[in-house]
Formats: C-alpha cells, structure tokens, sequence
C-alpha cells in the first residue's frame, strides 16, 4: 500500500482536530449557538481551513455525526463482527445480544450528538438523512435475523424494523442511561428482552 504524505498526515490530523473542536462545543453549547469561527478556534486552526476542508456547518455536522457513529477505526455498524450476518452460525438469543451489546458502545458515543440534534431545526436535514440510512439498514437486518427466527406471529416485517428502530434508539438509550440513571449494562439486557419478546416472541 501507499504511504500517506507528510501533508496529507497533517491534513488529517488537523481535520480530526476540527471535528472533534466541533463536536465538543456541538454538545456544550448546541448546534444552532456554534460558529464555524468558533469551531476554527477550539481547534487552533484559521477559519478558511475550515471551510476548505468540510463546505458548510451541515457537513461538518456530518463528519462529527460519522466519527462518532463509526469509531476510532471507522468502521460501519454492518461491517462490525457484531453485526448479524446470514449462516454466522448464532442463534437468534446470541444474535440479538451481540447487536444489542455492539449498538450499546455505539449509542454511549453517539446517542448525546443525536438527542442535541433532535431539538435543533438548522440540523434537521442532517438528521432525517441519517435516520433514513438507519432504516434501510434495519430492513435489512430484519431479513437476516427472521432467517435465523420467524417474527412474532402477525408481525410484518416492517413494524419489526420500526420496532427495533425505537428499541435500539438514540432516544430511549439517553433517557434510560442519563436521565432515569441505568447503567449501560442494564440498558443492553433490557433492549435484548425487548427486542426477542417483541420482535421474535422468545424469552431471553
């Protein structure tokens, strides 16, 4: 493989340092109250860098919303080992709990950007652009999990996607986790119930 540059190592480190300068003050003060100067700033970099390196706040929105959702090693949720694939070999009870258990590390990291986001009109777009890539991902989802279990009886294969779109959700995560003061760990065994008794018909 090609070594990265001197420069584009630079490039990179400075667009990391953006996006997290970015996302720091997108959770301390709001989306809508941070300015891309400000931005530019916390980072220690001029405000024309940027606006070179991500266009407009939306897109800055974006890349902070990504690393967030993918991690240090950028990675997509279906491309995770967690993820439940057709002929894995698990059963539907240690299916879900691993998807349960992987979406709880993701939603620790993403689900505070998601809830100051959910409140915040200027982010909108960004939003409903990503909860439509959720929801094509779980449709999938559903087809790989209901080959390894049928769905609860009358349980249309889209109410099961909705259903586990709000199980495993952004909003009910924060308001378990930070408001009603469970501990992540109580939040996975909870939505793992959830999801076999609601979606499957087992018990755990």
């Amino acid at each position: 493989s090609v070594k990265p540059t001197t420069r584009q190592l630079r490039a990179a480190a400075t667009r990391q340092r953006i996006v997290d300068s970015a996302h720091r003050l997108f959770l301390e003060q709001g989306y809508a109250a941070t300015t891309m100067p400000a931005v530019a700033a916390a980072a220690g970099v001029a405000v024309q860098t940027v606006y070179f390196t991500f266009g407009t706040k939306g897109d800055l929105l974006q890349a902070v919303y990504e690393r967030v959702v993918l991690g240090p090693g950028a990675v997509p949720p279906h491309l995770m080992p967690w993820w439940p694939a057709t002929g894995d070999g698990y059963s539907i009870r240690d299916s879900v709990r691993r998807l349960i258990d992987g979406t709880t590390e993701l939603l620790a990291r993403a689900a505070p950007l998601v809830w100051m986001v959910l409140g915040d009109e200027t982010a909108r777009e960004g939003y409903q652009h990503n909860e439509r890539l959720r929801q094509l991902g779980y449709a999938d989802l559903v087809t790989v999990l209901s080959g390894k279990h049928p769905l609860r009886a009358g349980l249309t294969a889209a109410r099961a996607r909705d259903l586990l779109l709000v199980l495993t959700g952004p909003q009910i995560f924060v308001q378990y986790t930070r408001d009603l003061g469970w501990s992540e760990g109580e939040f996975a065994r909870w939505a793992t119930t959830a999801v076999l008794e609601q979606v499957f018909g087992v018990s755990p």
